[in-house]
């Protein structure tokens, strides 16, 4: 079929020309082979990006169907893609070749459905049905310039219209085999009855392309053997699926990219001699099972909701992490209780069984907590009329051998006694969404193995499941013998202790009975080790282990982990605090071993840029060590010309031109040293830092060539050269003022470090690059300012673009407030505020954000606007997800129940941007005239009644004490305490007052060392009454 002419290149009109960063795309009409053709001539300019040709069109696509068009080129092996957009704009279905070799000559090009997969957008999946544009892209391998010509784009209708014929061994009068192809539920085929093979045969009569079946059995007559085979010939079969066990209600059949002319049913009855039965045989599209991750939400949708995870159904879910805090590995717990017990392993969840009905998830009202509102140790809670479960994990244990354990307690709130079973139920599914895929990460996971022997239970030979409660039962199914769901809502189990599943998708369940009195309780507990079951952890078990003892102690643990300080607010501020320190443990649970990771999934690999900031946010709530441990770890990477990647995990590092990494890791070593006072690790990291100062000198110089003092280039002179540590500028790498910060943050700690070891002519020479580096990079900003006319602070030279979560990291990281352009500085977060607003209100359209701007209170606080600061803590509060959880995923979207990738959850560097924006309300340090800065940002509501109580709050000065209230209308305390070494500037005491101070008064004594706004303190302890 040659299909119909979707565009024939005669006129260009409709086609646009799209291109990112620096890339150039030209479109224009050329003769091809018989008609006319698109050009498409681009350049992406040394850099990278890609470039498009967009068209609009209204398409209803078939079930089946084929794009076609001609496609010759002169140009570079880029990445080709070829996209679908719906309506909305935002759903995108792409076909895609990563290295795709231009033909010199003319080659027509076939697209089939089945190779078309859904790329992104709220939709989550699913197959293109109605389009609303046709792109061309050309996205850079290797980059470079070239040209693109195509002809003649056709759509062609594949779908299959035949009636297929169908014939079987045997059949009773009126159950014909034609019913097989009939949905109806009133029609079926049946074989006459018998306990001998039976075999049925689809004939399409025509090859089919297809992407699964879904064989609907007569419940009376499952057979207990079943084979399928497919032939284009009827004669050469293959094998696509068998079982000897029996099967469920339906049998789903996976088949990627299917095609054949004959399906045959190999059937063997049972022993009852009825014979077998089919009410259907559904012949399902290429989507069905384009993935084994499509294949089960496929499965998800034809059942009850609640029966399979959330994300099966296309709607998000979130989660949090259960670990220690100090082990290579953590299990993720989901808002509906399910929990996946390792790194992308299988998940546990509970169901109950009460008054003949199965209660799922979908089935109770949900609701989540932390213990004592910030303790790692998260709960879902189900209500289902008068019944409650309460599902809660922890972890207990040392490194390399911790373990992990959950808790169900089943509540009867009824007036009369009840029977209630608990199933856990094993299920080969991890909990992170299958929109998360990566790597192994995301939607199902095997499960070949399930064997429950001396009251352990087996998961793929290497897993244990422990319960430390007696279950009244255990059973198991592979998955052709059916759905774990169809035991469970008949309060049933399947029958066998052990399975091994050739597909690798069994499930199992642990069953519990209870006899719940009127308004009683009763707790189930299991425990999974971490990690691989060894002889050596089988051995150090304990044989009489209470299910109450790990989570008595993980509360124990966790609380004096993150109680090393305290700050206590007033009771409807109390979430500030808590989610502070929620946010520490969570960075600590996501590590592997020293590798501090922002996710604990997605983003299960360790950045220098995370983990310097999220090192320094340990750091101030009293655990400096974390961050010293990841620096020293990191520092390994680097190479003898001091060269760093920019990520490193556990199969190697990635070099990517991004130029922040220098610095960061030269704050992180001084950042360390400030709030440890260990000499010893700096001149241990002394080599370290030394070449970090080299290299970054070697690249500066790069900039500092007569090439750069020209006209068109001296907005670049003396700065980093081009990088990519932006996400807004992998396309096209750009000279970032973001990597300039961090390396004055680094010429700063450097210079610093080497006068503390004695090292006089480094730090002579480090103050002096320091120097030169603040010159150039002062002069390219304003010179960007001046020739953009801008009236903000940029992001970078090349796009001089709006980036105010990044420009803050120069306020609260490199500290360069004072040498800012003020009027540009307070323009760009003037201009930040009215798009913050608009999007908070509705007024501007929006889909999403990443909490990274959480950041930006911080550089609120510093500049003194503490309003607006609170403007944003509330929102991003209000915004956590879970809220209760303490939590933000790097991607919020604003549809919370959209099936979207978000990065990953907690995103452990949002949850340090926190800490640090957050502990500035209460004490932050100011470099530039040596002072403690203290209440900076607390609200004015805080200090009525007790007011606010700072206990042992980490600074580089020592330890921080204070108590700040109210006492009357025009007057506030302060009663200043603490192990701390008064800087050289003193202690700058900033509370919210509703006027100017008129009179401080130090210990009884009047003090003229104030301003409207401030009070200085040059004593601890002190006591300091301010009137205004």
């Amino acid at each position: 079929m040659n299909g119909d002419i979707l565009d024939d290149f005669a006129g260009l009109s409709g086609w646009t020309a799209i291109a990112s960063g620096q890339a150039r795309l030209n479109l224009t009409p050329e003769p091809g082979r018989q008609g006319t053709a698109m050009r498409l001539d681009f350049d992406f300019q040394g850099g990278g990006g890609f470039v498009v040709a967009r068209k609009e069109f209204d398409l209803s696509l078939p079930e089946n169907y084929t794009f076609s068009f001609g496609i010759r080129g002169q140009a570079p092996a880029n990445i080709f893609e070829f996209k679908l957009v719906d309506a909305s704009n935002q759903n995108v279905w792409r076909y895609r070749e990563d290295v795709f070799n231009l033909p010199a000559d003319w080659l027509d090009l076939r697209i089939k459905s089945s190779q078309i997969a859904f790329a992104w957008g709220p939709l989550g999946g699913g197959r293109a049905r109605a389009i609303a544009a046709i792109e061309f892209v050309i996205a850079a391998g290797p980059g470079g310039q070239g040209s693109v010509w195509i002809e003649d784009l056709r759509l062609t209708d594949t779908s299959y219209y035949l009636t297929p014929l169908v014939e079987a061994t045997s059949v009773l009068p009126g159950c014909e085999p034609c019913h097989v192809c009939d949905p109806s539920p009133a029609t079926c085929w049946r074989s006459t009855p018998t306990d001998q093979a039976q075999r049925l045969v689809i004939d399409f009569q025509a090859e089919r392309e297809y992407g699964g079946l879904v064989i609907r059995w007569d419940p009376e007559r499952r057979p207990l053997g079943l084979t399928i085979q497919l032939a284009s010939d009827g004669t050469d079969w293959w094998t696509c699926f068998e079982t000897r066990q029996g099967v469920g209600r339906e049998t789903c059949v996976y088949l990627p990219a299917a095609r054949s002319r004959y399906v045959a049913l190999d059937l063997q009855p049972g022993q009852d001699g009825d014979g077998v039965g089919i009410r259907s045989v559904e012949v399902q599209p290429d989507d069905f099972s384009r993935s084994i991750n499509a294949f089960f939400s496929a499965i998800a949708a034809r059942a009850r909701p609640g029966l399979y995870p959330k994300y099966l159904l296309g709607r998000q879910t979130y989660w949090t992490p259960v670990g220690t805090g100090a082990d290579v590995t953590q299990a993720l717990f989901n808002e509906e209780g399910m929990v996946e017990v390792d790194q992308g392993s299988f998940s546990i969840e509970p169901f109950l069984f009460a008054d003949g009905r199965l209660i799922a998830w979908a089935d109770a009202e949900l609701s989540q907590s932390l213990e004592q509102g910030y303790l790692p140790i998260p709960s879902s809670d189900w209500r289902a009329g008068d019944l409650r479960l309460r599902i809660t994990a922890c972890a207990t244990g040392k490194s390399g051998s911790s373990s992990l354990f959950i808790r169900y307690r089943v509540t009867n709130d009824a007036e009369q006694g009840r029977a209630v079973t608990l199933f856990a139920a094993i299920r080969p599914f991890q909990v992170t969404p299958t929109w998360q895929h990566w790597e192994g990460f995301g939607g199902v996971s095997r499960i070949t193995d399930l064997n429950y022997a001396d009251g352990i239970l087996s998961v793929n030979a290497v897993k244990r499941i422990i319960p430390l409660t007696a279950p009244d039962g255990f059973g198991a199914a592979t998955f052709a013998q059916g759905a774990l769901g169809e035991f469970l809502t008949a309060g049933e189990l399947p029958a066998l202790h052990r399975v091994c599943d050739p597909f690798g998708y069994a499930s199992g369940a642990l069953r519990f009975d209870l006899e719940l009195p009127a308004r009683s309780e009763q707790e189930v507990f299991l425990a999974v080790p971490f990690g691989d079951w060894t002889p050596d952890r089988a051995t150090d078990w304990p044989t009489d282990l209470d299910g109450g003892e790990p989570f008595a102690r993980a509360l124990s643990d966790w609380k004096a982990r993150l109680d090393l300080f305290d700050i206590q607010l007033p009771f409807q501020a109390a979430g500030v605090v808590e989610t502070l320190k929620t946010a520490a443990a969570h960075i600590l649970i996501s590590r592997d071993g020293p590798a501090l990771h922002p996710g604990p999934r997605r983003y299960s690999r360790a950045w220098i840029r995370d983990g310097a900031l999220m090192g320094a946010a340990l750091a101030r709530v009293g655990d400096a060590d974390a961050g010293r441990d990841f620096i020293r770890w990191y520092a390994g990477f680097q190479s003898e010309d001091g060269n760093l990647p920019d990520c490193a995990d556990r199969d190697g590092c990635e070099w990517l031109p991004e130029f922040d990494s220098w610095g960061e890791l030269i704050f992180a070593v001084m950042d360390h040293y400030r709030f440890s006072g260990d000499r010893d690790f700096l001149v241990e990291m002394w080599p370290a830092v030394i070449k970090s100062v080299d290299y970054l000198e070697r690249l500066r110089n790069q900039r500092l060539t007569p090439e750069y003092q020209t006209e068109v280039r001296r907005a670049c002179y003396g700065l980093l050269p081009e990088s990519m540590s932006h996400e807004g500028y992998m396309a096209h790498p750009v000279h970032a003022y973001w990597d300039d910060f961090w390396a004055v943050r680094g010429f700063k700690d450097a210079a610093g470090m080497a006068a503390l070891l004695g090292e006089r002519d480094q730090a002579q020479r480090i103050a002096a690059l320091l120097d030169a580096f603040q010159e150039t990079l002062y002069a390219s900003l304003n010179r960007v300012i001046a020739e953009r006319g801008l009236d903000f602070v940029p992001g970078s030279v090349e796009f001089a673009d709006f980036d105010p979560t990044a420009t803050s990291i120069a306020i609260a990281i490199a500290d360069e407030l004072h040498r800012l352009p003020r009027p540009a500085i307070e323009q760009t977060f003037e201009k930040y505020l009215i798009g913050f607003r608009e999007r908070v209100s509705g007024a501007t359209p929006w889909a999403n954000y990443t909490a990274y701007e959480i950041r930006i209170i911080a550089a609120l606080v510093r500049l003194g606007w503490r309003r607006e600061a609170h403007e944003l803590l509330d929102f991003f509060l209000a915004d956590r997800r879970i809220r209760p959880w303490n939590q933000w995923p790097e991607i919020s979207w604003r549809d919370p129940l959209g099936p979207s990738f978000i990065g990953d959850m907690p995103h452990s560097w949002i949850g340090a941007e926190y800490i640090l924006a957050v502990r500035s309300f209460f004490a932050y340090e100011r470099e530039s005239d040596q002072r403690l800065v203290i209440a900076a940002g607390v609200a004015g509501d805080w200090l009525n009644g007790e007011g606010i109580r700072v206990r042992d709050l980490p600074t580089q000065y020592g330890r921080l004490s204070y108590r700040l209230w109210r006492d009357g209308p025009d007057s506030y305390r302060l009663s200043l305490s603490g192990d701390l070494d008064i800087p050289s500037g003193g202690v700058m005491l900033m509370p919210p007052l509703p006027r100017p101070l008129i009179q401080v008064e130090i210990d009884h004594r009047v003090s003229a060392d104030f301003g409207p706004d401030w009070a200085l303190c040059r004593t601890c302890p002190a006591e300091v009454l301010l009137r205004c």
